[in-house]
């Protein structure tokens, strides 16, 4: 459905995305739809189809229109051939420099589609540009903004900036042309500061927020015993330490069973995991599950443990969104002083941190969660204030829009 026309004044904005939607991504969703409640038309621009086959119910919340940008072929490169015309012809040399940072492989397609998306926001009076993650999608970005003048912020979240093998060279040319580079932790924050160090880079930490929440479970409404992890199977999550842990408590806990919530490429090694552990009647992995599944289970739970590490690649967690629902469920959290976590969790207050890769801490924090009831009612009612407090959407939207807008402010 197309959107209803904007009325005089609203400010349009262009988000270039990877993938839209994605099951992981529920910080971008969330994102969009407090946008549209504040006023903002925004249209989205997927770089690739939908391939997950599972959505979130709330996507039928979004107003904006989604264009999917065509896959290069004879057809993209006439229509590029034909847009070209209305575009800025004297930023091409620039526009060509900058592919010559880009691997070979990953010109056409990233050129044609910056074409499409340029002429697709002139049409549509796009005022400001706006990419998650300072990769493919900033890249877009910053393409669109030579063709078209437009300007753009991007947000970097973890993998973007903490993989070995980010190219500082482009991501610095990427954010020196920014309006600004937006962030979701203070941690993020000072380590962009130095990886950024001397160039010209507005950087600005917004969180990532929450809407409204459903109000959190009583305490005998909650399943004794139950511990629950949430998010990809994959390495920086530590879910193989959720494991050890589970099979160090079970002996001494017979109602004690642990739900695994997520899918990715360690799922076959964390089943064999578990079997090995022999705890494969107390785990129960239910593979990726939409965000009104998952709140469900945070209201069930009494404990979600998620021992975050950083990977062999430099890759780690900044602001897992699964912490902030956590909050928002009355759910504690044993967790790790990974980027941005420590920001979530007060250690003794909505839960307990750890070290990384510590299995004795993480096993000790938990049994002594699981043993005290009253200390799990104490961090369960601290969760929602500290979520309203600092992750609330309305606040967070707010300083986004404030710097998609700053440019204009300026001049």
């Amino acid at each position: 459905m197309p959107n209803p026309i904007p009325s005089p004044g609203t400010l349009r904005v262009g988000y270039i995305l990877k993938q839209y939607p994605r099951l992981s991504e529920t910080f971008i969703l969330n994102e969009i739809i407090g946008l549209e409640a504040a006023g903002v038309d925004v249209s989205i621009f997927s770089l690739r189809h939908a391939t997950e086959g599972k959505f979130h119910p709330a996507i039928a919340a979004v107003k904006g229109t989604v264009r999917y940008v065509a896959d290069p072929d004879k057809t993209a490169f006439l229509e590029a051939l034909r847009a070209l015309p209305n575009l800025r012809a004297d930023q091409l040399p620039a526009v060509f420099d900058f592919l010559d940072q880009i691997p070979s492989e990953r010109r056409p397609r990233l050129v044609l589609q910056a074409i499409e998306i340029a002429s697709a926001a002139q049409s549509a009076g796009i005022e400001h540009l706006h990419a998650h993650f300072l990769t493919v999608a900033a890249h877009t970005a910053h393409l669109v903004h030579l063709l078209t003048g437009l300007s753009y912020t991007v947000t970097a979240h973890a993998k973007d900036i903490y993989r070995h093998t980010v190219d500082w060279a482009l991501a610095t040319r990427v954010a020196t042309s920014a309006t600004a580079i937006v962030t979701v932790c203070d941690a993020n924050l000072r380590y962009l500061d130095h990886r950024l160090d001397g160039a010209p880079v507005n950087l600005t930490r917004i969180y990532n927020g929450l809407g409204p929440q459903e109000p959190p479970s009583r305490a005998r409404s909650r399943a004794e015993g139950l511990v629950l992890g949430v998010g990809r199977l994959v390495e920086k999550k530590g879910f193989d330490l959720l494991l050890d842990t589970v099979a160090v408590l079970a002996p001494d806990r017979p109602r004690l069973r642990c739900v695994i919530i997520g899918d990715g490429d360690q799922r076959d090694a964390l089943h064999s995991q578990a079997a090995r552990l022999g705890i494969t009647d107390r785990v129960t992995f239910t593979g990726s599950l939409p965000q009104n599944e998952v709140s469900q289970w945070l209201r069930r739970a009494e404990l979600m443990i998620a021992p975050c590490r950083v990977g062999a690649d430099g890759n780690q967690d900044a602001l897992p969104t699964v912490l902030l629902e956590a909050l928002g469920a009355g759910l504690p959290a044993v967790t790790t002083p990974v980027a941005g976590i420590p920001e979530i969790i007060t250690h003794g207050v909505e839960g307990l941190i750890v070290d990384c890769d510590d299995t004795e801490a993480l096993t000790m924090a938990c049994a002594r969660l699981l043993d005290d009831a009253a200390r799990r009612a104490q961090m369960a009612a601290a969760g929602p204030v500290k979520l309203a407090a600092e992750f609330d959407r309305t606040k967070t939207v707010a300083s986004l829009i404030e710097a998609f807008t700053q440019d204009a402010l300026v001049s």
